[in-house]
């Protein structure tokens, strides 16, 4: 594996997080919009949020062990 491809690999990991947060951060601002409960909102933002991070560690975890 060339040295600088794990680099890439998590460079491509923190744009599909970033991708991910906004995606959660525009449903926020929909579900605000609509008039959901703020509190069922904000807990599914968290939620979310929280299994991106997760979902982030493991993969750069992963790319760091090859």
């Amino acid at each position: 594996m060339p040295p600088d491809e794990p680099q890439d690999e998590a460079q491509i990991i923190a744009a599909a997080f970033e991708e991910r947060v906004k995606e959660l951060f525009k449903s926020l601002a929909e579900s605000i919009y609509t008039g959901e409960a703020e509190r069922a909102t904000a807990d599914r933002f968290r939620r979310g949020l929280q299994s991106a991070r997760r979902a982030r560690a493991l993969a750069l975890e992963a790319v760091r062990e090859e």
